[in-house]
């Protein structure tokens, strides 16, 4: 099941426009600001959970430090 966490935190971004995630899977669709987006896969189940609960004060350090790792794979998504 998808859900966009910008919808639940207000947290204003200069390079995140929305973030949508799918806990049960550890995946995460990213907009950016310049409406390019990537599906993000092997999140980490702990940062998907800070993500979840408010636990972070940034979108973007939270897509360079969970999402930009080695161990998750990235795609970016056309249309």
């Amino acid at each position: 099941m998808w859900f966009s966490i910008s919808d639940r935190n207000p947290i204003e971004s200069s390079m995140i426009k929305d973030i949508e995630i799918n806990p049960e899977a550890n995946q995460a669709f990213v907009t950016y600001n310049n409406e390019t987006r990537y599906l993000y896969t092997s999140i980490d189940t702990d940062d998907m959970f800070d993500l979840m609960f408010g636990n972070i004060k940034s979108f973007g350090k939270w897509v360079n430090e969970a999402c930009k790792v080695e161990g998750v794979s990235s795609f970016k998504v056309c249309g």
